[in-house]
C-alpha cells in the first residue's frame, strides 16, 4: 500500500531556465562589441557589476575584463583578488 510520489517542476526548476548564463569559455564577439560600447558611459566597472549587467557568469566577466585589459581599453585601478575595478583608459 506505498503511493509513489511523482515530483513536478515547481517554481525554482522554472526560474533556474530562464536565466542561463553564458559558459566562462564562450566569449562572445557581439557580447566583446557590446560591453567596448557601453564603456565609454560609465566610470568605472568591476566583475560583478558586468556579469549582472550583461546575464553571464562572473569568472566569464573577469575573463572578459582581463582581455580588454590586455588590448589597452580599460586599466587596472585596484588590483583587489575578490573584485579588481577596472576603469577605461583615458585618450
Amino acid at each position: 500500500m506505498s503511493k509513489e510520489v511523482e515530483k513536478k517542476p515547481g517554481k525554482q526548476a522554472k526560474a533556474k531556465e530562464e536565466k542561463k548564463q553564458v559558459s566562462a569559455f564562450e566569449i562572445s564577439p557581439e557580447l566583446l562589441a557590446k560591453v567596448k560600447k557601453d564603456l565609454s558611459k560609465v566610470n568605472y566597472i568591476t566583475p560583478s557589476k558586468l556579469a549582472s549587467n550583461y546575464s553571464i557568469a562572473i569568472s566569464t566577466a573577469r575573463k572578459l575584463l582581463k582581455q580588454l585589459e590586455k588590448e589597452g581599453v580599460l586599466k587596472l585601478y585596484s588590483p583587489s583578488r575578490r573584485n579588481p575595478v577596472y576603469i577605461p583608459k583615458q585618450e
